[in-house]
């Protein structure tokens, strides 16, 4: 791939055109996202960076040579889930339509081709590689779609800070990258990579900085879904197929952060018998918030304990550490992640005002 280091520039300032042309057009259309009680931005921003990242992503595959290039029924996929997070950024979709939709996209991504996780069977329910089991085919691919799903809905609901959903793909698809050169794939680490450069050509107007205190533009539902279904293709796609592949429990470190935070969110909703789509403010980021940390600080953290999860899982494929020990070792951000809500949850209950009792 001597041309790839072009191709890669090429949608790193595709994504940067693309983004300042969307930015003068998107109050036109709407695409604006104003400060509420839940978003403390400051100003109207324009949300166009899933769009503009989206078209990049597409024009950078497409000029690629055909044997590099994304399969339509990914394209198709992607497409479908940045139209109707686009919608979603306009009107405020239910969130049983925006479900519905990402199904639809999940079914057309992983459906048309037959992708499915691989490695299920010996990972999950003890059967041996190769065996020709319909019932844990069927179980595998229903697992599929619902892991596609799920961290599409994870990475949106990540998005909170100017740069923490971006940097956090960001992470997970570096180290996808490096552990599809390690197994050779030479097609997902191309499509890894110019994905890569298209996010690193929106953060540099979404990142906080010293001389910007804020972001120019938001990535949206549009972006935020785009990312996080990608992410969960690529990681399906190193589990299955022709070998070499990477079990998919490892493979679940590059992406463990958006997840658990997520499952802690969702669980901590219903348990106050609420929606597990409802809004509040009980986002890791948000707790990091309240206990002091600027925003810069907290997406720093955030993105920097993904980019250490993902290190965990490139080095133990490449240094070939037993997939059962990367396995159980996921409790481990499991653990420190529950801690944290525990000891912020328990924090706010003793700093919360108590009514005046009676005399």
């Amino acid at each position: 791939m001597p041309n790839l280091a072009a191709h890669l520039l090429n949608g790193f300032l595709l994504a940067v055109v693309l983004v300042v042309w969307m930015q003068r057009i998107a109050p036109r259309l709407g695409f604006v996202d104003h400060p509420t009680a839940r978003k403390a931005h400051e100003g109207a921003v324009p949300v166009c960076g899933g769009l503009a990242m989206f078209a990049a992503y597409v024009i950078g595959t497409c000029v690629l040579e055909p044997s590099l290039q994304a399969p339509w029924s990914f394209i198709g996929g992607l497409a479908i889930l940045v139209a109707v997070g686009a919608v979603d950024d306009r009107l405020n979709l239910r969130p049983l339509w925006r479900l519905m939709t990402q199904g639809l996209a999940a079914l057309v991504m992983t459906g048309l081709d037959g992708h499915a996780i691989g490695n299920f069977g010996s990972a999950f329910l003890g059967v041996q590689e190769g065996a020709a089991d319909p019932l844990v085919s069927a179980l595998a691919f229903c697992v599929t779609v619902l892991f596609l799903v799920g961290l599409t809905n994870a990475f949106n609901m990540i998005d909170g800070l100017d740069g923490l959903a971006g940097g956090a793909a960001a992470s997970a698809l570096f180290w996808l990258a490096l552990m599809a050169s390690f197994l050779g794939h030479g097609a997902a680490v191309a499509q890894l990579f110019l994905l890569l450069a298209v996010v690193l050509g929106f953060l540099t107007f979404n990142m906080r900085h010293r001389w910007r205190p804020r972001a120019l533009v938001f990535m949206g539902d549009a972006g935020s879904t785009m990312l996080g279904a990608a992410i969960a293709y690529f990681i399906i796609g190193l589990s299955s197929g022709a070998q070499p592949t990477i079990p998919f429990p490892v493979l679940l470190w590059v992406c463990i952060v958006p997840m658990v935070d997520t499952l802690s969110l969702m669980a901590r909703r219903m348990h106050a018998g609420r929606s597990p789509f409802s809004p509040d403010r009980w986002h890791l980021h948000h707790l990091l918030l309240e206990r002091g940390l600027t925003h810069a600080a907290a997406t720093g953290v955030i993105v920097g304990l993904s980019i250490l999860f993902g290190a965990i899982a490139y080095v133990g494929t490449v240094f070939a550490v037993s997939d059962q020990l990367l396995a159980i070792g996921l409790l481990l951000p499991v653990a420190i992640h529950s801690l944290f809500v525990w000891a912020a949850v328990r924090r706010a209950r003793l700093l919360r005002p108590t009514a005046p009792t009676r005399m």
